[in-house]
């Protein structure tokens, strides 16, 4: 097994647990950063993708689990991961939390802001795992000024939530 497929396994051993904590109601018991992604799970249960990645995580022993959609690849828990990591920076990060606030306050449904943060953080990740450090630099300064933007501009929050839809087919 590859280096990769391990770390997938403990991943998925990790997830499992998490999940049979949401199952057995216990999700309080578990420690703080871990029960981000527990509330991630509980919102996204209904779905029949995210049910069976983690319902067979076991039985996937370290395989990915991904979707093709519309010709695109997509995970369903790396899905659960970025609204767990949108989670901690609401809870942390006083201008994101104004940014969900914000959103929230002006028609916006709170998960779907959540999608609008998750997209803004995946970009921002992507561009800080480009090779430069300029490119770095500058998907930072772009999350930034996009965050404040959401503050501010209602039509910029307009153009965000267009181009991060609320929607779950894919998984369903």
């Amino acid at each position: 097994m590859d280096e990769d497929a391990k770390l997938r396994k403990l991943l998925g051993e990790f997830q499992q647990l998490t999940y049979e904590a949401v199952k057995a109601g216990t999700v309080d018991t578990l420690p703080r950063d871990d029960q981000l992604l527990a509330r991630a799970m509980q919102e996204h249960m209904h779905l029949k993708h995210v049910h069976n990645a983690l319902e067979f995580a076991d039985l996937r022993e370290g395989a990915r689990y991904e979707i093709e959609f519309q010709g695109n690849t997509v995970n369903p828990l790396a899905h659960l991961a970025v609204h767990a990591a949108v989670k901690g920076q609401i809870e942390q990060d006083p201008e994101v939390r104004a940014a969900f606030e914000k959103m929230v306050a002006t028609g916006i449904s709170a998960h779907h802001a959540e999608h609008v943060l998750g997209g803004l953080l995946t970009e921002l990740i992507w561009g800080s795992s480009q090779s430069s450090e300029r490119t770095a630099s500058k998907a930072k300064t772009r999350f930034d000024h996009s965050i404040q933007k959401l503050c501010r501009d209602s039509q910029f929050r307009k153009k965000m939530t267009r181009r991060f839809p609320e929607n779950h087919s894919v998984f369903e």
